[in-house]
């Protein structure tokens, strides 16, 4: 056990751990003509100040804005920016952000689903996709990635090679597992069962399992309690702010968002929470407000 996911275990003996707000809709709000990631490269300020501002709204964890930095998404996206490049800018966001809070912050670094489903690409090969995967990674840790995010999983498979090689380039680092669902209870996106997504990433040894963005934290809290039936380990839940209408605007509020989390809370269901598409740093410091009343799941 590494020394970060040492000090994970030792704050989650004490509290609900809170991680940041959506990177990508707050930074390009319902715009489609901007790759969020590669405005760490032409935006940085920004990136910081968002960053600050999930720091100060009470995020212990940070996740860097790569959702889409494999080279495969990248040039699907017709970005010219390496990945290195990206991932490098995003990485030194959050280091000054930390710097310049001066807290114990921990950084995520995001793996995204990558824009190439291996299980339904007809002209992609595991090996393409593998390499894509090992570009990212391994410019995570060599940027001092904490942990390793692995989100928005829909086809599990390219979430297992993404973490064979998070196993294999550092073999200590955390990883977090976290899928999204579908509007049938139980269900992944992809129709791949809660049981069966867990017993597919149990085998890398995970540090937390659990869902992001979605549809809404209501769904997301449902399903959370089906989650710990089929496992002991921490849980990961970061909820949308629900489905935006085609002004972009999403319906779900900070309070409701916070207070439907305190359900989950209430139940012990709780490990790590922030927020996915639609929420801001007011969704944070919410959550954060309301997550040290209560105690983390006893795992």
């Amino acid at each position: 056990m590494n020394s970060v996911e040492q000090r994970l275990r030792e704050l989650l003996d004490r509290h609900i751990i809170v991680a940041d707000a959506a990177i990508g809709t707050n930074l390009i709000g319902a715009r489609r003509d901007i790759l969020p990631d590669t405005l760490s490269l032409s935006d940085a300020d920004r990136v910081v100040a968002l960053y600050e501002a999930s720091i100060k709204a009470g995020a212990t964890i940070l996740t860097s804005n790569t959702f889409l930095s494999d080279p495969l998404s990248l040039a699907s996206c017709g970005i010219t920016s390496t990945c290195d490049e990206i991932v490098a800018a995003a990485m030194a966001a959050m280091k000054q952000a930390r710097e310049r809070c001066d807290r114990e912050v921990f950084l995520a670094g995001s793996i995204g689903p990558s824009t190439r489903n291996i299980s339904l690409a007809i002209d992609l090969t595991e090996d393409e996709l593998r390499a894509s995967y090992r570009t990212l990674i391994e410019a995570l840790h060599r940027e001092g990635t904490n942990i390793f995010l692995i989100e928005s999983i829909t086809d599990v498979r390219n979430a297992e090679i993404a973490a064979e090689l998070c196993r294999e380039i550092a073999p200590d680092t955390p990883i977090i597992f976290s899928a999204t669902l579908s509007k049938i209870g139980g269900l992944l996106s992809s129709g791949r069962s809660i049981e069966r997504y867990v017993e597919d990433v149990s085998k890398f040894n995970p540090f937390a399992i659990g869902f992001n963005c979605s549809h809404g934290v209501k769904g997301m809290v449902d399903n959370l309690e089906l989650l710990t039936r089929y496992t002991t380990l921490p849980t990961y839940c970061a909820p949308s702010a629900g489905i935006p209408d085609a002004k972009g605007r999403y319906p779900e509020t900070a309070k409701r968002h916070t207070e439907t989390l305190r359900t989950a809370a209430e139940r012990g269901m709780l490990s790590i929470v922030g927020g996915c598409c639609g929420t801001t740093p007011d969704y944070t410091r919410g959550i954060a407000q309301m997550a040290r009343h209560y105690k983390p799941r006893k795992a």
